[in-house]
């Protein structure tokens, strides 16, 4: 009889760690003034296509420089948008730009998306209000399987140099779909059941943006795919991120990203200082208009150096060429970019050798 009941039991917990999550408003839903620390994987980490269902999600090629950001939970009321969302109990920011908000108005069977304030490139701080139809990123209870399209629409304003409020609308879909779920590897000695995967597409196009005295701009087209991994019974936050977004005009891409992000430690991109250089010196730091990166070689070598935001991407190219024996210097300008915390990172010979951190202020 002990026998009999042990097996149950084993059956009974096997059962339980298989199991097949479902995401619900308990499980999935922020309050203010919670946060979530992140780890920001290399940004061409690739994505595992795994469908269907208890599959195995193999991440174990996914490496970071060591950089993080951190999501915060609002209360609304006390941002700069409060005006502009009334309806809204949550916003979202992040440590990567505290000007930016995400809007949303949280209930128990949805997540409505109500707009965003975002520094957007070529119009600066820019409030996108979704008051025509706002937009549903989420229902519960949500499960393997589950899919939904829902239409929006809104209208666009913001202060652009030389001509003031500019305003436009823009409509747009979103899909949703739970299209995996299972057991996500991060290393052999890092691995986690029961987890869903949920996709998320969507596609929006404005009006033409009148900019009278300057010429029009013609409609924008925004496509954004992001790909979260959940382990509800363990986070509210998904545990690793993809987030692909591109711009759009006349068919020619104009500004594109992309992020990869985890909860979960993941290993470093090697870092091995080599016999190549004697020193690298970097100066000032902090600087708010021109650094410079000195690099003592001992040999000549094929250098590539980039700098590197808080997302791991690409900013600007500093050099790719062939260094000297002896001193090199490379200046860096930083007079164009927004205050915040990036990376310098040397390549020798198509390997990283370096990481510094450098302050824009």
């Amino acid at each position: 009889m002990k026998k009999l009941i042990s097996l149950y039991a084993c059956i009974l917990i096997a059962s339980v760690t298989i199991a097949q999550p479902i995401l619900t408003n308990s499980n999935f839903i922020y309050t203010y003034p919670d946060s979530v620390v992140y780890i920001v994987a290399d940004s061409s980490s690739v994505l595992d296509t795994t469908t269907g269902a208890n599959v195995i999600f193999d991440y174990t090629k996914l490496r970071t420089y060591g950089l993080t950001q951190t999501g915060y939970y609002v209360n609304p009321a006390l941002t700069s948008g409060a005006s502009d969302f009334p309806t809204a109990n949550l916003a979202e920011n992040s440590s990567v730009s505290t000007q930016n908000y995400i809007y949303t108005l949280n209930s128990t069977d949805s997540v409505t998306n109500l707009g965003f304030i975002a520094n957007v490139t070529g119009f600066g701080l820019t409030t996108a209000k979704y008051n025509v139809n706002p937009e549903v990123v989420m229902k519960f209870p949500f499960s393997y399987g589950n899919s939904y399209t829902d239409n929006y629409a809104g209208s666009f304003s913001a202060n652009v140099a030389l001509v003031g409020l500019v305003t436009t609308n823009a409509t747009g879909s979103v899909t949703i779909q739970a299209d995996a779920w299972g057991t996500l590897i991060f290393s052999s000695t890092l691995s986690i059941d029961s987890v869903i995967r949920v996709k998320r597409v969507e596609s929006m196009v404005t009006d033409p943006i009148i900019l009278s005295p300057l010429p029009n701009i013609p409609p924008i087209t925004v496509n954004a795919t992001m790909i979260s991994y959940y382990k509800p019974s363990v986070s509210k936050a998904p545990i690793l991120s993809f987030v692909y977004g591109s711009y759009t005009q006349n068919g020619t891409v104009i500004d594109s990203t992309s992020s990869v992000v985890s909860k979960y430690p993941i290993a470093f991109v090697s870092v091995d200082e080599i016999n190549t250089f004697s020193s690298i010196q970097l100066y000032p730091n902090p600087t708010n208009n021109v650094a410079t990166l000195l690099i003592e070689a001992e040999k000549a070598a094929d250098v590539n150096v980039n700098l590197l935001n808080s997302l791991g991407q690409q900013v600007l190219q500093i050099t790719n060429s062939k260094t000297i024996v002896g001193k090199n210097q490379f200046l860096i300008d930083t007079s164009k970019i927004p205050s915040g915390i990036y990376f310098v990172t040397i390549n020798v010979d198509g390997k990283m050798t370096s990481s510094r951190k450098l302050v824009v202020e």
